[in-house]
């Protein structure tokens, strides 16, 4: 099959839509010709590089010319999809609520067999206006499209949507799971025991609620992930609960020393206010440590039996699980185990012929009724 993959980011970017269109266009680019369109959004600043190449993978990207934000803007994607779709048998458009999501859906609807993976729908207020407005075109389109969904909560969006419910397959995004297998260790708090958040460093992740949860404790907190405006007010807030000998903030770990961070901490934590998935849940899981999430978005669906599920803005009960678990290494080790063994079904080389089948419009297992 020649496959066009659609990204409104670049799939370098550290998003987890971008990390997911990647890995799956590369896998599918071993038995398949394989061409990712994608903009420069939220990299308008950085050199630009029209044709790229990763192994077999061809990388197309344009410039993006308006913000608007987030939802961006690319006359250049609009030129170039026209000039090139009719090379593709099928065409995969990834991600809810942007520019490029919304033009390829208008213009190549009916035309050519299209996947639409949202990645998450709008839960948050912001740009309300623009996200009804999305939502009210989405709703209205005509479903010569097939959709999939990471969670049983998107199929359910998908629904109120008017998405017919045989257009809709519930499949979710996976990790590199051999990969995740290191021996190698790296302990950013010189040998003393740790906590994890791995993400974005935004107020809708709850790393708020974490600051407030071990206050106190003599406890560490290692928080790896890129600013999304919210760096400075966790900087106060860690000066305010005397907690600078406990709190460190990397933005720059590639993926081999964030699995490094995982192996050598003692519990990773996901408090987000809203996750459509939660990649870095199943990759803590994979590398064999305890999980503690919110009960918001897929968080629960994804951790199920297999790590702690928190009533999200209880601190009295983030902090309570906290401490029982760094207290009982017997029961870290039992839960870490556990979790790595349920991992390994979320792992790319197991989903990868279900992302195949549901190209070829055959049907695809899912994956959370194991």
């Amino acid at each position: 099959m020649k496959i066009l993959q659609i990204s409104s980011a670049r799939v370098q970017y550290p998003g987890g839509t971008e990390r997911a269109v990647l890995e799956i266009s590369k896998r599918l680019s071993k038995r398949h010709e394989v061409t990712i369109l994608q903009t420069n959004l939220y990299e308008e600043d950085q050199e630009f590089e029209r044709l790229s190449e990763i192994k077999n993978l061809k990388i197309i990207t344009c410039k993006n010319e308006f913000f608007l934000g987030g939802f961006g803007y690319s006359k250049d994607f609009k030129e170039v999809l026209k000039k090139i779709y009719r090379g593709f048998d099928i065409i995969h458009i990834h991600g809810h609520g942007r520019f490029t999501s919304d033009f390829a859906l208008r213009f190549l609807n009916g035309k050519k067999p299209l996947i639409y993976t949202a990645y998450g729908f709008f839960h948050t207020k912001k740009h309300k206006i623009m996200k009804e407005a999305y939502n009210l075109f989405f709703k209205h389109l005509k479903k010569n499209f097939l959709c999939t969904a990471l969670t049983e909560i998107e199929y359910n969006q998908y629904r109120e949507l008017k998405i017919p419910k045989d257009k809709i397959k519930i499949l979710p995004i996976g990790i590199d799971f051999k990969k995740l297998q290191i021996k190698k260790k790296h302990n950013f708090f010189e040998n003393k025991r740790y906590l994890i958040y791995v993400g974005r460093i935004h107020k809708s992740k709850g790393i708020q609620h974490i600051l407030k949860a071990i206050e106190g404790q003599n406890l560490n907190l290692l928080i790896v992930g890129k600013d999304a405006g919210y760096k400075d007010e966790i900087k106060r807030l860690i000066k305010k609960y005397q907690l600078t000998d406990h709190v460190k903030i990397i933005e720059n770990l590639n993926d081999y020393e964030v699995a490094q961070a995982f192996h050598s901490s003692d519990i990773a934590i996901l408090f987000s206010e809203w996750e459509s998935f939660g990649l870095v849940v199943l990759e803590a899981m994979a590398c064999g440590i305890p999980i503690i999430v919110s009960d918001r978005g897929s968080l629960p669906l994804i951790v199920k039996n297999y790590g702690h599920v928190i009533k999200y803005g209880d601190i009295r009960r983030l902090r309570e699980i906290i401490k029982n678990l760094m207290e009982d290494p017997k029961t870290r080790k039992r839960v870490g185990k556990e979790a790595r063994e349920y991992a390994k079904r979320f792992d790319w080389d197991n989903l990868i012929k279900r992302y195949e089948d549901i190209y070829r419009g055959e049907i695809c297992e899912n994956t959370f009724s194991k």
